[in-house]
């Protein structure tokens, strides 16, 4: 007879049939009766949200928490539930994802799913989008950080995660929920240390605690205390071993726009804010209208458009700047003044018009860069500021527009395009401008091409379509489909300046705002929806130009306006020019300065904050949390063995420990071992397959009833038997059933599913 007959035949009858006069059918096990499954769960979803709490430091308001609530007791109710009406071990977690996962559609795809609730492709583009724009937010926005529609659905998509981890590990071992209950405790940890609350950790305990209390007849208070405090203490010390975010100066109590390290990221986020905060106020000497400018993006890697850094210096201070780059004395300059007062919004970047010369009554430490000229602090925030900045009206008239040619001089950079660039771009920019005379008169056609009417102004077209941000591919698509906000209009009018060879980069910052007489004098209010970007051309002899390819927005520049171009001044002009102010640079220099060549800063700004993919972040979280639950019943086996073999060895009640250890490692290597049958016949059957352990089962099996039965003195019990007894049950079977020992242990699961033998 083969082995596993033997093990078969000799352990245990197979169920019963019961006949009827007519047919025979095997009987159907009921389902099983779990009574303290919904006690369990509500203790642990208590203990969650508890833990979820402690988010309360990284986030403001309290809209994240009750989304989160909801969604976690959701599925925690559903895999409970069926759970108690079904047998089937792994069909609980399939129904919560699909609760979760509707739950999630109904929320923030309603409209792209059939019925409102069937996910669609559409419907997981939009959840991509969404995780995107979650990242980002977090990427810019200080802390504690204003829950946006993407912040909220990334909580309530980690929710669903957390509920699925913390049932599987309900159902595994209780012990197990440790794991989502601390990663819950220490997202606080890791983002800024210093601002976890104890108490959040203290109440978790607790909760934890009470979890592992549930159903057990005998205290065992030192491993449960012991197992508290590890939990608590663990959460506290990792403060000390993940890297700390960076103490941001931005204050949290402002509202409206975070102008972070790169405020193209948020632009559309912020434009499509319901209600506009006031970001500026300022007046003018001329009451003239101005554009104010926060960052100059000049980097563009094909994915995003990024400010070329540098390190905050104290010699470039805002007493004096240099002259803008490529501007020369013989084009019109005016002197001008702007008095700004900032209001609610936050960030690093000073808003100042173009090109700035000084600046008076910035409070804090502040420093220009040298490419854009724009104002930057590495510890300062702009809200609140009030300052009075000087800055030059600049108006080249026709006849040195036309004369500019490429400047040699001026660093390639601002040339540069990525291998890859779709064609569409390319063959639309030689089509619209490619022919035209002067590189003056290719701006003036790329943009009438985006004004003429061809194209649609729409903050809401890119995301509803899936192409919003402002990469190759992005202004590919931006193209074809011809509706887009400033991002898209600006992006693309720079790409395809590059392709004609003319020097260009995209400018942040805000357009003019609302004029309003206030005491006899103009002030121009500015809100976050004056938040604008658009695109700067580079010209021999004149340096930098604005221009205004996005329809409805903004005001454009005279010399840009092709109805006025032929009434601009074809003289040079330089009677009436204003020499520019000395400056810590001449102009020559400026033009043939390089962009920064310190690639570490430069690196890790444009690639932390140009448009962050959450992609693989988001795909490593989720083969962790798969490896997590796939390795679960084989911790949860380890936790129970070790728990044993301690009280084995410490002389805590040796004889019930090890066998019950004995038992359940023959149950995972397939025999059936009822808690009916006593030691002595186990042992007798399993000493008629493992014939050669014989003399070693019926010793160990002696030791075990003298310890339970016999004298206090009796023989003590050796690990090192149990662990030869178990070897040799081990080793009775074929390898692949080893390893189903190993990772789906029969007596494990048993614990939580309908078991006739058990």
């Amino acid at each position: 007879m083969a082995l596993t007959d033997v093990r078969r035949s000799a352990v245990a009858p197979r169920p019963k049939r019961t006949s009827t006069p007519e047919k025979t059918q095997w009987a159907r096990p009921a389902v099983p009766r779990r009574p303290y499954a919904w006690t369990r769960m509500f203790v642990l979803a208590a203990t969650l949200l508890v833990s979820l709490g402690g988010l309360h430091v990284a986030l403001t308001e309290t809209s994240w928490w009750i989304v989160g609530s909801l969604i976690l007791l959701l599925v925690l109710v559903a895999t409970t539930l069926t759970r108690q009406l079904t047998r089937p071990a792994w069909l609980p977690t399939l129904v919560g994802g699909l609760v979760g996962l509707a739950a999630l559609t109904v929320g923030y795809a309603a409209d792209t799913a059939l019925l409102g609730i069937i996910p669609t492709p559409s419907t997981v583009g939009r959840f991509a989008q969404l995780t995107n724009e979650a990242w980002n937010e977090i990427a810019v926005q200080t802390i504690p950080a204003t829950p946006e529609l993407s912040i909220v659905f990334l909580i309530a998509s980690s929710a669903i995660g957390i509920a699925l981890l913390g049932d599987v590990a309900l159902r595994v071992a209780p012990a197990l929920t440790a794991l989502p209950i601390l990663i819950l405790l220490v997202i606080p940890v890791a983002v800024r240390a210093g601002i976890a609350e104890p108490f959040w950790f203290i109440f978790a305990a607790a909760g934890y605690l009470a979890l592992l209390r549930i159903g057990r007849r005998r205290a065992s208070g030192r491993g449960l205390i012991v197992i508290g405090a590890a939990v608590v203490a663990g959460s506290f010390v990792l403060a000390s071993v993940l890297p700390p975010v960076e103490q941001s100066a931005e204050p949290t109590n402002s509202s409206g726009v975070a102008t972070g390290i790169n405020p193209l990221i948020n632009l559309g986020d912020d434009l499509r804010r319901g209600a506009p905060v006031t970001a500026v106020t300022y007046t003018t000497k001329d009451d003239e209208a101005v554009y104010l400018r926060l960052a100059t993006l000049s980097g563009f890697d094909g994915r995003s458009w990024a400010p070329q850094l540098i390190p905050p210096t104290s010699k470039n201070n805002l007493a004096t700047f240099p002259t803008a780059t490529g501007l020369t004395t013989t084009v019109r300059q005016t002197k001008e003044t702007a008095k700004v007062m900032v209001g609610g919004i936050q960030g690093l970047w000073l808003p100042v018009p173009y090109p700035t010369t000084k600046v008076i009554g910035a409070t804090g430490s502040w420093f220009w860069e040298p490419q854009g000229l724009s104002v930057r602090s590495a510890d300062t925030n702009v809200g609140g500021q009030s300052y009075t900045a000087s800055f030059l009206a600049v108006q080249p008239n026709l006849t040195q527009l036309r004369a500019a040619v490429p400047d040699t001089q001026l660093s390639r950079s601002y040339l540069e395009l990525p291998a890859d660039l779709p064609g569409i771009i390319t063959s639309t920019a030689n089509s619209v401008a490619g022919s035209a005379a002067t590189e003056y008169d290719k701006a003036l056609a790329l943009q009438n091409f985006f004004t003429s009417g061809a194209f649609e102004y729409s903050t809401t077209a890119p995301v509803a379509q899936g192409y919003d941000g402002t990469g190759a591919d992005v202004v590919a698509e931006f193209l074809r489909r011809k509706a887009g906000y400033c991002v898209h209009f600006s992006s693309a009018m720079a790409i395809m300046a590059r392709v004609l060879g003319i020097p260009a980069r995209v400018a942040v910052g805000f357009q003019p705002g609302t004029p309003s007489v206030v005491n006899g004098k103009t002030v121009f209010t500015v809100s976050t929806h004056d938040l604008h970007a658009w695109p700067e051309l580079y010209f021999t002899g004149i340096g930098w130009l604005r221009f205004e390819p996005t329809p409805g927005r903004g005001a454009a520049p005279t010399y840009s306006v092709p109805a006025a171009v032929d009434q601009l001044p074809t003289d040079a002009a330089t009677a009436g020019a204003t020499a520019a102010p000395t400056a810590t640079a001449t102009p020559t220099a400026n033009a043939g300065r390089d962009v920064p060549t310190d690639q570490a800063s430069s690196a890790s700004a444009g690639g932390a904050q140009g448009g962050f993919n959450a992609a693989p972040l988001v795909a490593f979280i989720v083969l962790l949390l798969l490896l997590a639950a796939a390795l679960s019943p084989a911790l949860g086996r380890i936790l129970v063995r070790w728990r044993r073999e301690t009280g084995v060895a410490r002389g805590r009640d040796p004889a019930a420990n090890a066998w019950a250890e004995v038992r359940d490692t023959a149950r995972d290597h397939g025999w059936l071992a009822p808690e009916t049958e006593t030691a002595r016949e186990f042992a007798a059957r399993l000493s008629m397959v493992l014939a050669s352990d014989s003399d070693a089962i019926a010793d160990f099996r002696g030791k075990v009833e003298a310890n339970a039965y016999g004298r206090p003195d009796a023989a003590a019990l050796s690990l090192h038997e149990l662990r030869e007894l178990r070897h040799a049950i081990a080793s009775s079977v074929a390898a692949r059933e080893r390893l189903r020992a190993i990772f789906l242990p029969a007596s494990l699961l048993a614990r939580v599913r309908y078991d006739p033998d058990s």
